[in-house]
């Protein structure tokens, strides 16, 4: 047997890229928070920035929950009660973007008709108190929609939900009937939730997405020539939409959009949005169509023509559009007033209207009708059959059950398909990068160059330079459970007279290099998964990365991997990585939300991709061995691709816990091709 101690193996490899790896594994730092500052990309080339704007946008849509996108079912929209004003009409809309489930607004237009087809203006509105009705100097949401109809634009300006006349959901207490931002962010607090990806901010997204499709839809609309505005938090609701949905062709986001502040409503957070990325980013999505940024010198958008606009530029630059970004900031503190609307108006009707932005745009904000004409439910009761938040969330899981059972392969041909469309999906849900073979530094432990994760491990090597096999053995106890008395030290010794090579490393906050001074994570807290992996991420991608050091340091012909105890989980997500894969399953009962939403086994948006059940599946045609599944682990998904990839003889499940001569002998009978 040869042990390589660390400084001898990375002296024989010799260093690989520029980037060392950090003394100790730089991810049990400080966290992070929505006021963390970010610093934007390196994206010297148009080819490294349309690949990032393509995981930005299945990001986004997979924070949301909306991947695959719902059904788009009837909106049945009624517009009705017409009011005449100054060179405008406006209307009570009402859409039901999803079975039982509605959304208000008012419809502003033009008060000549047929003078269309009009462009048309999607106009959330921000967290203030009056929501689309906010009728403040500082903002006023009325005016902004009066405004850009007497331009000519058909408008659109829908609630949040929980705001004004969007309340089914909204849990009936005093608070939330006094205060309509307590009543919005109380929305889809069930932490369970999350295992769907079930969130505040995909159903405003959801609404988003329908309220283009009503728009797109409409009489006097040309769709091909719809803009977005919006300040605060429907600014981030705007760019989010725009960066998804290529039928806003031109934005303008208002006293959002900044490197040192995300936003901190659930609105504004999901889970793994700004792992990586930040609203910089979001903003740039957008490019090469038109955008105006406009920020204020009072709040966190201060910095709009120092950092973020420029940043934004940049990326305009590359695709040779740069005189279609613009970046403006006004003296003043946050807000959505007369001179940023004026602002955001002028741009959406230079290139939707081909007007002059210099023209004038004349505000006026006493000509709105009394807001009681705008309200569409004026005693707060949403129609008849509108679902509560309880009967959503049931209509909202069985359809997505329905979804991936319908996606299920069922042969060889719809197999392979299969994998093409869900193997994305599954690296987007686990946070993984650089896909499931990532490129490695290796000085004495394993790394990513530049990611800050550093992960020691031990390499058990029998005599020779040319296996045929090696495991990856993966432990709660980490490198230990290979070392002396160790609790896998026999089954290491006997793969090593069989000429096995073992390798075993210490997963995210596991084994000797578990720091016990690092907070207990509470990945249900507050906006936590938004901006950092759960501790099961962090450890799947910890795994594909020993499977990859192993691949380029030891080069067998097969990698088998082997997950015990807890860590069976985290193989199982892991599986498709090996060639061959045999792990615990720890008994678990995959119906029970409790069992997976402690820190040790939570991961957002499990339940979409069919849990570790579906993720397991993705090993197949390759042999896998689930054992210690108990009564109640089941294994449906991975049984149904087996069968369609036409290799049912290479899994294996098993309800008891494997022995150690049984793990060797089944190691021993998949050794070879």
């Amino acid at each position: 047997m040869r042990y390589f101690p660390a400084l001898v193996l990375s002296a024989i490899l010799g260093g690989s890229t520029t980037a060392e790896l950090p003394s100790a594994d730089a991810r049990t730092g400080p966290l992070r928070n929505p006021n963390t500052p970010r610093v934007f990309g390196s994206y010297t080339n148009l080819n490294a920035w349309n690949q990032r704007a393509a995981d930005i946008r299945s990001q986004i849509l997979t924070s949301a929950g909306l991947v695959p996108l719902p059904a788009r079912t009837p909106l049945e929209a009624r517009v009705f009660g017409r009011v005449a004003g100054d060179g405008f009409t406006v209307e009570k809309v009402q859409l039901q973007t999803s079975p039982g489930v509605y959304l208000a607004g008012n419809l502003y237009r033009p008060l000549s008709p047929s003078a269309g087809p009009f462009p048309a203006a999607l106009c959330p509105h921000g967290h203030w108190p009056g929501g689309r009705l906010e009728q403040t100097e500082a903002v006023h949401m009325p005016a902004r929609c009066m405004q850009l109809a007497r331009l000519g634009f058909v408008v659109f300006s829908p609630d949040l939900i929980g705001y004004q006349d969007t309340l089914q959901f909204v849990p009936r207490s005093t608070e939330a009937a006094s205060d309509p931002y307590a009543g919005h962010a109380a929305v889809f607090r069930d932490p369970a939730l999350q295992l769907w990806n079930l969130n505040l901010l995909g159903q405003q997204l959801w609404n988003g997405i329908r309220s283009l499709d009503f728009l797109s839809d409409l009489d006097g609309v040309d769709p091909d020539r719809i803009g977005c505005t919006a300040a605060d938090s429907g600014a981030l609701l705007g760019f989010l939409l725009s960066a998804v949905d290529l039928r806003v062709k031109v934005l303008s986001p208002v006293c959002m959009i900044s490197h040192t502040h995300q936003g901190d409503c659930p609105c504004e957070n999901a889970p793994g949005l700004r792992i990586i990325g930040d609203n910089v980013e979001f903003a740039a999505a957008f490019a090469p169509r038109p955008q105006l940024l406009v920020g204020a010198s009072g709040d966190w958008t201060r910095t709009t023509l120092s950092v973020e606009g420029p940043e934004i530029h940049r990326i305009y630059g590359l695709m040779n559009a740069s005189n279609r970004f613009r970046a403006l900031s006004l003296e003043g503190p946050h807000n959505d007033h007369a001179g940023s609307r004026a602002l955001a108006a002028g741009w959406l009707a230079r290139w939707l209207l081909n007007r002059s932005e210099t023209a004038d745009i004349p505000d006026m904000p006493d000509a709105i009708p009394p807001a009681a004409l705008l309200r569409v439910y004026p005693d707060n009761l949403p129609p008849p059959g509108a679902l509560n938040e309880a009967q959503f969330v049931q209509q909202w899981i069985r359809q997505r059950q329905a979804d991936l059972a319908a996606a299920l392969p069922t042969n060889r041909v719809a197999f392979t398909n299969h994998l093409r469309s869900f193997v994305p999906y599954w690296a987007r849900v686990l946070a993984i990068e650089s896909g499931d073979r990532p490129a490695l530094r290796i000085e004495g432990a394993i790394g990513r160059a530049g990611r800050g994760d550093r992960v020691e491990r031990r390499l058990l090597l029998p005599d020779g330079d040319q296996f045929s096999a090696a495991v990856v053995l993966v432990h709660p106890d980490g490198r230990a459970a290979i070392g002396r008395d160790g609790e896998r030290a026999s089954l290491a010794a006997r793969l090593l007279e069989a000429r096995i090579p073992v390798l075993a490393f210490d997963a995210f906050q596991t084994g000797p290099s578990k720091d016990p001074t690092l907070p207990h994570y509470t990945p249900l807290d507050g906006s936590f998964s938004t901006y950092h992996r759960t501790l099961v991420q962090e450890r799947v991608q910890d795994i594909l990365n020993a499977v990859a050091y192993v691949r380029q340091v030891v080069r067998p012909r097969r990698v088998i991997l082997v997950g015990d105890g807890a860590a069976g989980l985290w193989t199982l997500l892991a599986a498709r990585a090996a060639d061959g894969v045999v792990a615990d399953a720890g008994a678990l009962n995959w119906d029970d939300d409790r069992q997976f939403l402690g820190a040790e086994t939570f991961v957002p948006g499990i339940r979409l991709i069919g849990g570790p059940d579906g993720a397991a599946s993705l090993a197949a045609p390759r042999p896998l061995w689930i054992h210690h599944t108990g009564s109640r682990f089941r294994t449906p998904i991975t049984e149904k691709l087996y069968s369609a990839a036409e290799a049912p003889d290479q899994l294996t499940v098993s309800p008891e816990v494997a022995s150690e001569t049984a793990l060797l002998h089944w190691i021993l009978g998949r050794s070879h091709p």
